[in-house]
């Protein structure tokens, strides 16, 4: 088990070197408090002429000394070094071994398969995908496939297509235009290294597609630019029309390219051109997108060589992300359990028919309801969706996090109606699902207003047409009882009853 500690895990891979410190929280699975890359690209001369240069030998000495001085400054006690596709061609790889070793760390080189394993591992965390559930990681060097179910991996592959040694190991200059003839032999250097990969893959079967790497995530955010601003999937279409127009251009003009990553507008043909062919070959019109991969993976791994069987991924990500914020944990809890009786209550009394997954997102939500004080008090409501919906808290889906800020930011303040603006163009059963969570939240915020956990137990009765809470308590309810009487109205425009309220004790409810 490992008790609060601060590790660092360097990648060093073909076009990049990114850095990752990592503070554990007692259980959790960890959270980041510092990450950042940069660009050295031990590829480019590589791929070109069959070496590292030293310049660039130089350059990643000099960023994986800062990247280890950083991680010693923020108390990271361990730090872990992986070198990926470029370190695992060079003939004189061992140049670039001995400069890391002078920044005190011992730079470890792993096979394709191994970086296939570690990438499928920080996509899909620990306990795998539910589904069976293919990764494309397009790295600078190779390719990575992982296909999981679950936490069994069913297969893994490291192809020699990259971003980098297909932008600059093909003999076909890049920088200008790319004709049609041009960008069809870089299909065809696709396929000739992924052909036995696909007939696998469909041989096995999978059910969805993510792609994972810097590359990927700005080729969705380029497609997204072009519809509705969602960077969490891209189309074969959208993907293969965006190429087209690409190629089009010189790399002055694709710099311009709405959401066009500048650092990428020399790679973006050969990378593109990957993700186009693998898609095609993989049979695969939609493809989701990740900002996990080999950093987040060696993070699982380092927790599962120090003992840890459990995870519970979910959990930890907000349990993490509360903390942080400084969170009420004895008010949020009390809260949390509050909410969940009502969300069972009201469910056995058939006033709503939410299942387990939105309840397990509502008592999450009541756990980060008030995160938002960590900003300001004032409007902490709005901050804790501002937070909640920015997290990317590991295990979540974007549309999880959003139905939760929306949850958290509904628990105070005016409640919503069903065309708030925040609301609009959700389906109508999201929107029903979260305006009932909201309510149920706002409801358990109220019993414990004042921080006291002052309710001892609570019931919840169909009366007639009504609904009454029945509190019991030791203590004087009537503040509660008042701020729970002002949400009859939103009340019955939600579950179309009457809300009625009494503070006594079991035996003496008249009904």
């Amino acid at each position: 088990m490992v008790d609060s500690r601060t590790v660092g895990f360097i990648d060093v891979g073909t076009n990049s070197i990114h850095v990752l410190v990592t503070q554990f929280f007692t259980d959790s699975v960890g959270t980041p408090i510092f990450d950042d890359k940069e660009s050295v690209r031990l590829g480019q001369n590589l791929f070109a002429e069959g070496y590292i240069d030293q310049d660039t030998i130089e350059r990643t000495k000099l960023v994986i000394g800062r990247f280890v001085k950083i991680a010693k400054d923020m108390g990271a006690e361990e730090i872990f070094a992986f070198a990926t596709c470029a370190a695992r061609e060079a003939y004189n790889r061992n140049e670039l071994l001995e400069a890391a070793s002078e920044s005190g760390i011992d730079l470890r080189i792993i096979s394709g398969i191994e970086e296939a394993r570690l990438v499928g591992l920080g996509v899909f965390g620990p306990y795998g995908p539910p589904d069976r559930c293919v990764d494309i990681d397009l790295g600078g060097g190779s390719t990575e496939i992982n296909l999981s179910k679950g936490s069994e991996m069913l297969f893994l592959d490291s192809l020699m297509a990259g971003s980098v040694r297909f932008s600059y190991g093909l003999g076909i200059d890049q920088s200008g235009v790319v004709s049609k003839a041009d960008y069809g032999r870089i299909l065809s250097a696709v396929d000739k290294v992924a052909i036995n990969t696909a007939n696998r893959l469909r041989e096995i079967g999978f059910d969805r597609a993510v792609g994972s790497s810097g590359t990927m995530i700005n080729l969705a955010e380029m497609c997204a630019a072009r519809r509705d601003g969602d960077c969490s999937y891209m189309t074969r279409k959208e993907l293969s029309e965006l190429m087209r127009d690409l190629c089009a251009m010189d790399e002055v003009h694709r710099r311009n390219v709405p959401r066009m990553n500048p650092g990428r507008s020399d790679i973006i043909i050969g990378g593109g051109a990957i993700a186009e062919e693998l898609m095609y070959l993989f049979e695969v019109d939609k493809i989701f997108i990740s900002e996990r991969g080999l950093r987040e993976g060696m993070q699982f791994d380092y927790l599962l060589g120090k003992g840890r069987k459990e995870f519970n991924l979910r959990r930890s990500s907000v349990m993490t992300l509360a903390r942080r914020c400084g969170f009420n944990e004895k008010h949020a809890l009390q809260v949390n359990t509050l909410t969940m009786q009502l969300f069972d209550s009201m469910k056995d009394l058939g006033l709503h028919s939410m299942d387990g997954e939105v309840r397990e997102l509502l008592g999450y939500a009541a756990i980060l309801h008030d995160i938002g004080e960590f900003i300001s008090y004032n409007k902490h409501n709005s901050h804790s969706y501002t937070i909640i919906s920015n997290s990317n808290m590991p295990g979540f889906s974007s549309t999880e996090l959003e139905e939760m800020a929306l949850m958290a930011k509904f628990h105070h303040k005016r409640f919503p109606g069903a065309g708030h603006k925040l609301l609009k163009g959700l389906p109508k059963q999201q929107v029903k699902n979260i305006r009932y969570c909201a309510l149920m939240l706002r409801m358990a915020d109220v019993l414990d207003r004042h921080r006291s956990s002052p309710v001892d137990s609570m019931r919840v009765l169909a009366v007639g047409d009504s609904v009454l809470i029945d509190l019991k308590s030791k203590e004087d309810l009537s503040m509660e009882v008042w701020k729970l009487e002002e949400l009859s109205e939103p009340f019955m425009d939600v579950f179309g009853r009457e809300l009625r309220i009494c503070a006594s004790g079991w035996g003496d409810v008249k009904i």
